[in-house]
Formats: structure tokens, sequence, C-alpha cells
């Protein structure tokens, strides 16, 4: 398909007029262009679309067809046939009565594009360009930003039914591929075992069983490698993803020994990197609390001043694997916001999101990040009696601890935790700590108290948010905050956020942007609808004070005029 980049087309005067009989009130299609026009435009997608070829459907009615579609949770198939039969959509396209639409899986055509290009921005970017001309958004200010989690379009997988499954999507690939090959390199038995989706097997329900068919899910698995890497082998069948996330799920959970295949005592990776459904390998399992769940993590930043002429507009979204702490959000979100020039002068978030090197970093960048730090996890605070890290005095210049007791430390070191954070490990002497007569508040160890310093900048703004959370004034700016949870509920009821239509994380990263398109939508209407509404109260009230003296004077004049019967 190729697209020539054309004029807006004006809404055909027989669509508008029936369309506005049929709906005198209009409706959020039919607003939608009314106040905002078309919103997007052909040459904001022209780049997607090759220059030669069959004309293209013009990609800014895809768009917007697009937005609506997610506003009212419909298929694409759903969609098409709106754009067929429903007069509101075609009066937002600017199509005349008549028109046949096009088929549904150009939709999936343009979002594709739009995945292949890195432009899933192009949907949510034009709204707040509007939204900046009307003096809704403006640089600086107070934003707000959560998470929540979003369950994957697959299965959760235990780790036999992970490796099965991904053995099957494999041999089906390579039967469409090349049937003549795997027909001559099949085993038998592996009809009866791969058939059918592996997780629908019934597994046996003793532990020996169970691990016989461990290893021969790994034997069959093996085979099919040593037949794979044979020279006379076609090279493209090792290279399909399929067979390639095989071998990664494989060597996650099977080792080789001179015995042969053997199953691991536990994963070969962590939690972060391990891959359960063969069908998407982008999703992870993780659990908050209660809550386990497959899939990924949604971040949406919104507008939160209070501002009555201005709606509150979502303006960034970022989509994870749900294993990636909220803490590493904060850098990558900024950094964008930042790039398209929207930066806040100040983000309110939970305490997730709290760490020492986005308090300092941000700060310097021109953010202050808002949000209360985590309880300290020491058996100290825990007891609630005892000595913390912030009951020791530090001396920077010096590089040594005195600790309640007015002992000093004996060594003082810089080194990098499990999480390659810079820290300075601080030890005091053991024979001190031992003979101290506030061991038992201090330490329960042998080798005397240790003590894990942030850096001094860090340590210093940690220190200062600790004393600051609990005051009447963070409190009362930290309160903003809330407003977050219930965009992310009006994203659940509305679109349901939390479960992805779509297996990838670049497609489920779309379908959230098309969400807080959706979403802006919809606000950016409903303040439009309430501004003219206050306009026509203040308009009623004002004239309510002529209008009844007005009705005064006519009843007067009316009495004045009648002719009573006088009196015999």
């Amino acid at each position: 398909m190729s697209m020539q980049p054309r004029p807006l087309d004006e809404v055909p005067e027989t669509t508008s007029r029936i369309a506005h009989r049929s709906f005198p009130k209009g409706t959020l299609a039919m607003t939608l262009r009314d106040e905002l026009g078309s919103i997007f435009t052909d040459e904001t997608f022209a780049h997607l679309f090759p220059k030669r070829g069959r004309r293209a459907e013009a990609p800014w009615r895809l768009a917007v067809v697009t937005v609506l579609q997610t506003i009212e949770h419909l298929t694409d198939r759903q969609a098409a046939e709106a754009v067929r039969a429903r007069i509101d959509w075609k009066y937002a396209l600017s199509l005349p009565l008549d028109d046949e639409g096009f088929d549904f899986s150009i939709l999936s055509d343009f979002r594709q594009r739009l995945i292949d290009a890195h432009a899933q921005s192009l949907v949510l970017e034009p709204i707040l360009t509007i939204s900046r001309e009307r003096g809704w958004l403006k640089a600086g200010g107070k934003q707000r930003t959560d998470s929540t989690a979003v369950i994957a379009a697959v299965r959760a997988l235990n780790s036999l039914e992970s490796v099965g499954e991904s053995m099957r999507a494999a041999l089906n690939d390579l039967a469409q591929l090349h049937p003549e090959w795997l027909g001559s390199h099949l085993e038998p038995s592996w009809f009866d075992r791969y058939v059918h989706r592996f997780e629908m097997t019934r597994f046996p329900k003793s532990e020996s069983k169970q691990q016989a068919l461990r290893c021969q899910v790994g034997e069959d698995v093996a085979r099919l490698f040593e037949c794979l890497d044979h020279p006379e082998t076609p090279s493209t069948l090792g290279q399909l993803p399929s067979v390639r996330r095989l071998r990664q799920i494989f060597e996650q959970h099977y080792e080789r020994g001179r015995s042969g295949v053997r199953w691991r005592d536990g994963p070969a990776v962590t939690n972060e990197n391990r891959i359960v459904s063969p069908y998407d390998e982008q999703a992870r399992s993780s659990r908050k609390r209660e809550l386990i769940w497959l899939g990924y993590k949604v971040h949406l930043t919104e507008t939160c001043d209070q501002d009555p002429h201005a709606p509150h507009l979502i303006l960034q979204v970022h989509t994870v694997p749900a294993t990636v702490p909220d803490s590493l959000a904060v850098e990558p979100i900024l950094q964008d916001l930042r790039e398209r020039k929207i930066a806040p002068a100040t983000l309110l978030v939970d305490q997730g999101y709290m760490s020492a090197p986005s308090l300092v970093t941000q700060a310097k960048q021109g953010t202050q990040v808002i949000g209360p730090l985590r309880e300290s996890t020491s058996w100290q605070a825990q007891a609630g009696k005892g000595y913390g890290l912030y009951d020791f005095e530090v001396d920077w210049q010096h590089q040594h601890v005195r600790c309640p007791q007015g002992h000093v430390s004996q060594r003082w070191g810089p080194f990098l935790d499990r999480h390659g954070t810079d820290k300075i490990e601080v030890r005091f002497p053991p024979k001190i700590c031992q003979a101290c007569v506030a061991r038992e508040h201090c330490t329960t160890g042998v080798k005397g108290r240790i003590l894990k310093l942030l850096p001094r900048e860090a340590y210093d703004a940690l220190e200062k948010r600790r004393k600051e959370q609990y005051t009447p004034a963070f409190q009362e700016e930290y309160a903003r905050r809330a407003g977050i949870e219930g965009t992310i509920s009006q994203a659940i009821r509305r679109t349901r956020l939390r479960r992805s239509p779509y297996r990838g994380e670049r497609k489920t990263h779309l379908h959230h942007v098309q969400i807080a398109a959706g979403i802006n939508v919809v606000r950016i209407i409903a303040h439009l609808q309430a501004q003219a509404q206050s306009k026509h109260a203040r308009f009623e009230r004002r004239a309510a004070p002529l209008l009844v003296s007005r009705r005064w004077l006519d009843r007067n004049v009316q009495m004045s005029e009648q002719k009573f019967p006088t009196e015999s």
C-alpha cells in the first residue's frame, strides 16, 4: 500500500444533516469531530507507508477509528462494522452515508506499521498537541504516576508445561515450514505427547512418574536438537523463533551430563529472565502481596494541577515486564517527558517508586520527586526499639561513624551491592561491640555492628525526606497523588486495562497508548461539555432576576387592563 497525503475532507452535507437530526444532542464521536476536528493528519503517518503501490486507506481515519474502538472496547471486526453502519462514526470520519468502509484486517496492519516504526506515540501525541494549543497543557506544574498489573494474553504454565508446550509449538512450525524433513525425523511417540496442548495433559500424581515424564520430555527435546544440528539439516529450521525459544526454555530447566539430560533442581535463571510461555517471551510472572500474575506492568503519568479550566490528561505510558521494580521506572518516564518538553516540576509517586538516586538525580534536572520512603526492614525498626541507621553520627570528612554510645568505627570502604549501587560499608570493632552495655539494642552479630551507607548526597537526601514526610505540609502536597487511582480505575472499567488483547510487549504497549489517547478524548469532551453547561447556568442565574421582573410587570399590566364589574 502507498499513501499520498490528502487534505482533510469536510463532513458531507447529507451525513451532517442526518447525523444532527438523528442525534440532536450529539454523540461522543460527533462531539470529537466538532470540538477537536480530525485530531490526526495524513502527514503524521506518511513515513509509515511506501510512496508507490495501491492507495492505502487514509491514516488519519484509521487513527480516529483506533481511538474510538478503544473507547468503546470493540474488536477489529466490530470497529470495521461500526464504520459501515453507524452514522455518528461516518460523521467523525467525513464519510458519505453510502461509504462501504474497509476490511477489518486494515486496522491490524495499521497497528503493525506503528509498531515496526516504533511510532506508538503517534496515537497520543496529536491529542497532547491540541491540548497545548488550547492552553490545557503546559510545561512544569505537577504530575502523578502509578502502575497496575496487566495480564498477558497467554496461559500461565508451570515449568514442565512450559517445556512441553514449547516443544509442541516448535513441531507445529517445523511441520508448516518443512513437513518432509519433520516426517523423516519425527518419533512416533511424539504424536501422543504433543498432538494436543501440553497443559491439557493429565499428569501422573506420584513423584516418581512425574520425574519420569520430565526426563522423557527432556530426551525428546534433546533428540530434536540433535536432528536440527545435523550438518545436512537446512539452517533455516534452527533459526525459527519457536525453535530458538525452545532452546532457551530447555536450558532454563534441564542440564546435560554424562548420563544424559537431567531436570534441574531449580531454574537456571532468575524470575526476571525466565520465559514462562513460548507464545509471549516478554511476559514475566510476578507477585505483589496476594496478587500473582503473568504479564506486564503499565505506568500512567497524568497532570494534576488544581486548574478548573484544564482537564487532567495522561501524558506518558510506560509498559514493562511484570518483574521490573517501580523504582526503575522513574528515570525513563521523566527522560521521555523531558524530550517532549512536558516534564513536571513535581512528580507525585507512592513509596514503591522512591529511591535515593531518583531523589538526587531528578532534583538536579529540575523535577522534585515527592513520595514517602519505605519503612526500614531492620530488626530494630520492626521491634520498635534499638539503634537504627540514623541514630549513628556520620563524619563524612574524616570517614568514620560514631555510635550512640560514643564508640568510633574501625573500617570505612566503598563497595557495590547486588543491584550495582555504590555504597559504603562501615564496621565497628568486634571487641568493643561485644563488651558494650547496649549491645542487645544494637546488634546480634558476633563480628560487631556493620552499617551500609549510601554516598553522602543520597544519604542526606533520604534523611531529609524521612524527617519531612510526616509534616502536615508534605501530607497536603502528597494527597494529590490519590487521583491517579481514579484514572487507573477508569481505564480498567472502560477499556479493560488489566488484560492485554495482544501478545508481546510492543503490541501491549501500543494498546496502552491507545487507552491513554481514548481516556484523554473522553476527558476533554467531558471538560468542554461541563464548561458549556457552566456558561449556560451562569447566564440563567444572571437572567433570572430580569425574567422575574418581566413576569411581574406583565402580570401588573394584565391586571390593570382587566375590567371588573361595578357594584350596583
